[in-house]
């Protein structure tokens, strides 16, 4: 399981996601157990377009939103297993 994780890994941070949030986002398409957190990397709809096409492609079976709070430079992540 951890050679898959690693690769999910590697997926996610050749798209420009950093590996923190990779390695959350891959945890949780392992355990098949949602997740949110919150940091400070920066991230733009672009990016998530990009992650959530890749997650489709690879039938991940989960969709990812992020949402900016501006006035704190955070933003709060959510991994919704379907």
């Amino acid at each position: 399981m951890a050679d898959r994780s690693e690769e999910i890994i590697t997926e996610f941070t050749g798209i420009g996601i950093s590996e923190h949030d990779a390695l959350v986002i891959a945890d949780c398409i392992i355990t098949r157990k949602s997740c949110s957190w919150v940091n400070t990397d920066p991230v733009d709809d672009k990016l998530i377009q990009d992650l959530n096409d890749l997650i489709k492609k690879n039938n991940y079976n989960v969709s990812v939103k992020v949402n900016a709070v501006p006035t704190r430079s955070k933003f709060i992540w959510d991994v919704k297993v379907r």
